[in-house]
């Protein structure tokens, strides 16, 4: 084993964002692979991730789905553990998570996992990476899998984008054609196909083009020594893949829209695509001119001519490759469109010749941090190559206002289209547009400086109270990762008007967002069934500036607005919803105005808007919205009907708990533990009903529930119903049963849901929603003790075997508040 760099292991992670205090470390193991360990002392989960340098690019043309397919089968069993769905058992049983994507270079797998279990967890992904089993009979059920996904998501706006993002690439590259895969482009030879995924396997799974990554608490050189030991089976070399052809064709504009659209959403893209050499050797600059020009101006520019609701900057868009993307919604028109062009290159020329300050390194997100670290160290195996290329050479060729391709989804109504025959894609040639003035320059809300003496005060105090307001202080706790300070502000909101009134605040302060993100600061605009609150925190010297400026913008009336279409597996949607849901959340205690400060924040400044915002309150409240295209019926409130979206016939079961206590929670996930893997077997393998089966814990405002839905592209609605109602009464109670021993083993894997918060961010959360229910509530006692995470961690402790027999005998029988999510086609 070696190690690639000699820079310290802290540097090491500072540079790759991670939180204070980590330690990051690479090396490259004798057979090829790369492995990356990242310890951050305060995570609780351990996240392991493996990724291949291969992707639906590298498909045979004859085979168009094939490394889809391939992920799929990883999943069905491997040598070490042959059981098809033994590593969803295994995950479920340990309270983790396991997924997988294929994008168009890259394959990846992860699990997020308790630290105890990390090392057979390890073990089990090298495994189905190394030695996966491609057995004719199961490929062919997958192969019926990918058919039926792939019916469905022409109904997901996600797909036909890709579809016509195919036309602005090269005639003859694979990169013009759809690769989701399904039973034209796959055939239904089953051995034939599976002696081709083991040959594709064969030639492209090798650790020389393989990353592993691992990032949790257990210490840096005890990942390290896990990785090398699991990595060593990896099989040793190269995969012989020819460098990939460019895709792109000369620079144009293509407008497309789904062939059944039955939203109003529009959105414009424009991109900027980049060698993959290129993308790596200009990082920084790359990262120094997204930054700018999403700091709010360009967003201020745009919203003082027209509606805008999302500006996004990225450098890793979807589809795209390498390269530098902006995504602007609404787009309703040519004119629309146009005046967004203009404004968006002139500020792209100012920003790619401006003498740009290294943009600041965002908080990690734990979640995403490996799987993105992985794909870059699998994918660069593939890229010529770049030490010859100057970091200070400006401009790029590549880079200019003459080299950006566009994307409109546009107003079905906008024009003459063709249609893609296999997805029924309707697209256009979009043309470029001639040279056109852009928009007056604006600038975005300015932050004041107020200088403020360090007050900081970590014991909770309540500041005031008084019958319209309460305002507290302190810091109970404070990580590594912490920022300067924090306010949190909450008043009470209908919940009938929640989703348009977000929306509306939230477009409201897409220019204040960007600009306060670019000077360091965090801005959240969120509601519930219990009202609405924002948070900020960074600097305590601008915090009050930033947050009577989004006050300033939270709207007094909730109108009806133009909502992105919904995206995903129609099961998925309804997942979704459940997060939204007022199902027994409605009967929770209104709150007052109320506010938390800490960390040196000016709490004379926090009392005096809050009693400016009770004030306001007091004048009215605001006018109602009406519901969206795509959200459910009610046609009454133990069934909610959404409009047709797709071909497919679903059913969720919403099953509320009894209360909002941390007792509840906890026995709604044991339960969904004890219930996933045997309802997926019943609805897909014994029943045959569907593609999409599942059991998932959420919550909404606090309030537990979960969600049993299936998706199915034959049965009806009365059968799926039926089949969900049977599994409760017949297996729901049994699933439940456990011995003593299998409780406390249930109990231990959960531990890493109830521990203490992984960023200071969370810690936040945490402490405002206790804060919250604690107002709610009324409750007279000093809130936060014990902590929330305490608080859990108590209650799971303190689980009976028996509270959860009695929790599934309640559903079974019915007496659990339940409601139905359903959808069929026209």
């Amino acid at each position: 084993m070696n190690h690639p760099s000699a820079v310290s292991d802290d540097e090491l992670a500072r540079r790759a964002g991670l939180p204070p205090g980590s330690r990051l470390r690479e090396a490259r193991l004798a057979n090829g692979l790369t492995v990356a360990a990242a310890e951050v002392p305060d995570a609780r989960w351990q996240r392991l991730v493996g990724a291949a340098g291969v992707g639906y690019l590298d498909e045979p043309d004859d085979c168009r789905g094939l490394a889809h397919l391939l992920e799929h089968v990883l999943f069905l069993g491997s040598t070490g553990f042959p059981g098809a769905g033994e590593l969803a058992r295994w995950v479920g049983e340990r309270g983790g998570r396991y997924n997988a994507r294929t994008d168009e270079s890259i394959t990846e797998v992860h699990l997020h996992l308790p630290p105890v279990d990390t090392d057979e967890g390890l073990a089990r992904l090298v495994d189905m990476l190394a030695r996966p089993r491609f057995e004719p009979g199961l490929v062919a059920h997958e192969v019926a899998v990918l058919e039926a996904e792939f019916r469905a998501r022409l109904a997901d706006p996600a797909l036909h984008r890709l579809a016509a993002l195919g036309q602005l690439c090269r005639e003859g590259h694979p990169a013009r054609h759809c690769h989701a895969g399904n039973r034209t482009t796959l055939g239904t030879d089953a051995s034939r196909l599976a002696a081709r995924l083991a040959d594709f396997h064969v030639h492209h799974y090798r650790a020389g083009g393989m990353a592993l990554v691992m990032l949790g608490p257990l210490p840096l050189e005890v990942q390290l020594e896990l990785l090398t030991r699991h990595g060593t089976a990896l099989p040793a070399g190269d995969a012989p893949s020819p460098p990939r052809a460019w895709r792109w064709a000369q620079p144009g504009g293509v407008a497309w829209h789904s062939p059944t659209s039955r939203t109003s959403a529009t959105s414009l893209e424009l991109f900027w695509p980049l060698p993959d050499e290129q993308a790596t050797a200009h990082a920084n600059r790359l990262a120094a001119v997204a930054a700018r020009l999403a700091d709010g101006h360009l967003a201020a520019t745009l919203q003082a001519a027209m509606e805008l609701d999302r500006l996004e900057v990225t450098l890793e868009p979807v589809g795209l490759g390498s390269a530098l993307a902006l995504n602007l919604a609404p787009a309703p028109d040519e004119e629309t469109v146009q005046a967004m062009l203009a404004t968006c290159c002139a500020a792209f020329e100012q920003a790619i010749v401006a003498t740009l300050p290294a943009p600041s390194v965002p908080a990690a997100d734990l979640d995403a941090w490996p799987r993105r670290y992985a794909r870059q160290l699998a994918g660069s195996v593939k890229r010529a190559p770049c030490d010859a290329i100057s970091e200070e050479t400006a401009p790029l060729p590549w880079l200019t206002s003459e080299q950006y391709r566009l994307l409109w989804h546009a107003p079905a109504a906008s024009g003459r289209w063709k249609t893609l025959t296999e997805t029924g894609t309707r697209w256009r040639p979009q043309p470029l547009p001639e040279e056109q003035a852009p928009l007056p320059w604006r600038c975005p809300p300015a932050l004041s400086l107020r200088p403020r003496p360090d007050t900081s005060e970590s014991t909770p105090r309540q500041l005031c109270q008084s019958a319209r307001l309460t305002l507290w202080s302190g810091e109970p706790v404070r990580l590594a990762d912490a920022p300067a300070a924090s306010l949190c502000l909450g008043w009470p909101a209908p919940a009938a008007q929640q989703g348009a009134r977000l929306f509306r605040w939230r477009q409201n302060t897409l220019p204040l967002r960007q600009a306060a993100l670019a000077q360091g600061l965090q801005l959240s605009c969120a509601g519930d069934a219990r009202g609405d609150w924002l948070i900020v925190s960074g600097a305590a010297e601008r915090l009050c500036s930033l947050a009577e400026l989004a006050l300033a913008r939270w709207p007094e009336q909730a109108a009806q607005h133009p909502c992105d279409p919904p995206v995903g597996l129609l099961a998925q949607r309804l997942l979704t919803l459940l997060e939204t849901s007022t199902l027994r959340v409605a009967r929770a205690g209104a709150l007052p105005v109320l506010g938390w400060v800490s960390g040196g924040e000016d709490a004379d400044a926090a009392q005096a808007m809050l009693s400016h915002l009770a004030g306001r309150l007091s004048a009215g409240p605001p006018m109602a919205a009406s519901a969206t295209p795509h959200e459910a019926s009610e046609e009454n409130d133990d069934t909610r009907w959404l409009p047709p979206q797709g071909d497919d016939h679903v059913a969720m079961l919403e099953v509320a708990g009894p209360d909002d206590t941390p007792r509840s929670r906890w026995l709604l996930r044991l339960l969904a533990q004890c219930h996933d893997a045997a309802f997926q077997h019943e609805m897909r393998q014994r029943r045959g009903l569907g593609y999409v089966a599942a059991v998932r814990y959420r919550e909404a405002s606090g309030t537990p529930r979960l969600g049993y839905v299936v998706q199915s592209p034959h049965a009806g609605i009365g059968e799926l119903r039926q089949a969900i109602a049977d599994f409760l009464t017949q297996q729901g109670e049994a699933l439940a049963h456990l011995t003593a021993a299998e409780m406390e083993r249930r109990k231990r894997s959960l531990l890493a849901h109830a521990g203490h918060p992984e960023t200071q961010a969370e810690a936040i959360a945490q402490l405002w929603q206790a804060l919250r229910r604690h107002a709610a509530m009324k409750n007279a006692s000093p809130p936060w003790q014990p902590l929330p995470w305490e608080a859990e961690s108590q209650a799971l402790a303190a689980l009976h075997v028996d509270s959860l027999l009695d929790l599934a005998k309640d559903l079974a029988a019915g007496r659990l508040v339940q409601r139905w999510w359903l959808h069929q086609p026209r």
